[in-house]
């Protein structure tokens, strides 16, 4: 593994640490902390997403394609699996992917072309011109990914409230409530279950829920 596979590696880990611990206690400091942590990342990430700009030929369109390869080492980084793949690998399809996608909206698929299209020239008069610049699969694309922001921070939201009202009451150690804090919240925006849980698992997930159920609801209807 080079130098710059070991930096982006540990930059990765880094990261990975300060968010979960942001996740098990969040305040001001940890998040400064994190977003530290996803700078550094980035910056150890910058040589392959410069590198994959350029083979994508979309080096006209840098600010866009480098916003495009930022929520790809996010979500490189939140979906990592070290069993699987080095983060390297496992970040370069990631990137790959929004690249592509980048390049199909902008240019739409090159591989069906069986010749370069001649430019023309455009008026913004014409009545008919809104129609051609209209993107039909970008609003529902950033409907999609708006949508699960806004689940993510709800989640983020209802287990950071749920582990604080629990510390209040429970007094069995912070490492313990970290733990039932990630299982919780992993499984507040799970599409499928990551794996079978054990009974007691279960039994925290069910507990976790009626309680944010009941802090929800409206005073006099819980």
């Amino acid at each position: 593994m080079s130098v710059s596979s070991h930096a982006l590696e540990a930059a990765a880990t880094d990261w990975i640490a300060a968010r979960a611990a942001l996740d098990a206690e969040p305040s001001p400091r940890r998040r400064v902390h994190a977003d530290r942590a996803f700078a550094r990342l980035a910056a150890a990430a910058s040589p392959r997403v410069r590198y994959f700009i350029r083979r994508y030929g979309l080096s006209s369109v840098t600010d866009d394609a480098e916003q495009a390869c930022a929520i790809a080492i996010h979500r490189a980084a939140q979906s990592y699996d070290p069993r699987r793949a080095a983060f390297a690998t496992h970040m370069n399809w990631q990137i790959r992917a929004e690249l592509q996608a980048l390049r199909h909206r902008l240019h739409g698929d090159q591989r069906r072309a069986p010749h370069r299209v001649a430019a023309a020239t455009l008026s913004l008069d014409d009545p008919g011109i809104c129609d051609l610049l209209v993107d039909p699969g970008a609003e529902a694309a950033a409907e999609g990914r708006a949508a699960d922001y806004l689940a993510g921070r709800l989640a983020d939201c209802l287990a950071d409230d749920w582990a604080r009202r629990r510390d209040a009451e429970w007094q069995r150690g912070k490492a313990k409530l970290a733990a039932h804090h990630t299982l919780v919240r992993r499984h507040l925006t799970a599409v499928q279950p990551a794996g079978r849980l054990s009974e007691s698992h279960r039994h925290i997930v069910r507990a976790a829920f009626a309680d944010m159920a009941q802090h929800l609801l409206p005073a006099g209807r819980a």
